[in-house]
């Protein structure tokens, strides 16, 4: 068996020797905190990295962590945090003998938040802000998290709240900072770096970002592909959430120095936290927009 101490990846093997891309190795199967945890290990979603529990398991995530990067101590600074209510790292632990693990609850993609718990677009703009909210938070720490994806976001639903009582049921978290950068400088002040790889494809082929800046384009990435999801299961597309994407995208310049092509996080959270309060009398509006053109002779 493998040492534990060793870092990642930590990599499964088929019987001809070639990697199996989606097993568990015996050394994250048989860890001893994996075992006292009494959690059952099923499947890699990132191969040699992180795995996941399967069904008849305690419902976990580990993620053997990469020494290499800053992942461990910007989890060691936002976990000490928790207790702050515009915090959305999701609540884990880091279990530091051998080789650091982070050990955190298993939860849905933003999808399954979406459609199970966003039935009106006071609800999606809630969803919204909390994902501004979380953005802000990090960037008020100087942290730029530089892979903001659908990947990365999870939400939390009625059985996992009941599994673990430290979420907050219909919350979106944010995860997985191997990429993510501590700046000296905060939003405003810090100029544009040289982008490390991430899900999401910069705009124009661009390699240098304002980090910050770059956080809230992806950002709005989410929101149209939450947006799609959300007129999909509510056969509604709403414009003002059309008008969120299309106002944090923005229209990028390639800034070299501070970026202005797009709000910052926070000024996205407070946007929101006012439509939120007409959204109900917005969304009666844009549907009986929708029934009069619907009903008039000419269409």
């Amino acid at each position: 068996m493998s040492s534990v101490s060793a870092g990642p990846p930590w990599l499964a093997y088929n019987p001809d020797g070639s990697i199996h891309f989606g097993g568990v190795p015996e050394r994250a199967l048989y860890h001893p905190e994996v075992q006292r945890r009494g959690i059952k290990l099923a499947a890699a979603l990132k191969p040699g990295v992180v795995f996941c529990a399967g069904p008849d398991s305690p419902q976990f995530i580990i993620k053997v962590l990469d020494l290499d990067t800053e992942e461990l101590p910007i989890y060691e600074r936002l976990l000490c945090q928790s207790d702050k209510p515009r915090n959305h790292t999701i609540p884990c632990e880091i279990y530091r003998e051998g080789h650091p693990l982070l050990i955190m609850p298993f939860l849905n993609p933003l999808d399954g938040l979406i459609i199970r718990d966003c039935l009106s677009l006071r609800r999606l703009l809630h969803i919204f802000q909390d994902l501004a909210e979380g953005v802000e938070f990090l960037h008020k720490q100087r942290i730029a998290h530089l892979d903001i994806c659908f990947n990365n976001i999870v939400g939390a639903l009625a059985e996992h709240v009941s599994e673990h009582p430290n979420l907050v049921f219909g919350r979106a978290y944010i995860i997985d900072f191997d990429t993510s950068k501590q700046l000296a400088l905060g939003p405003g002040s810090q100029p544009a770096i040289t982008l490390p790889p991430s899900q999401l494809p910069p705009p124009h082929g661009l390699k240098h970002f304002d980090p910050y800046s770059w956080d809230v384009y992806c950002l709005g990435q989410v929101y149209e592909r939450a947006l799609r999801t959300f007129s999909f299961c509510n056969d509604y597309s709403p414009r003002i959430a059309r008008w969120c994407v299309r106002w944090l995208i923005g229209n990028e310049r390639g800034c070299r120095t501070v970026c202005r092509c797009r709000p910052t996080a926070r000024t996205v959270r407070q946007v929101l936290a006012i439509l939120r309060l007409v959204a109900p009398m917005i969304e009666f509006c844009e549907k009986l927009y929708s029934r009069c053109v619907m009903c008039s002779p000419s269409a």
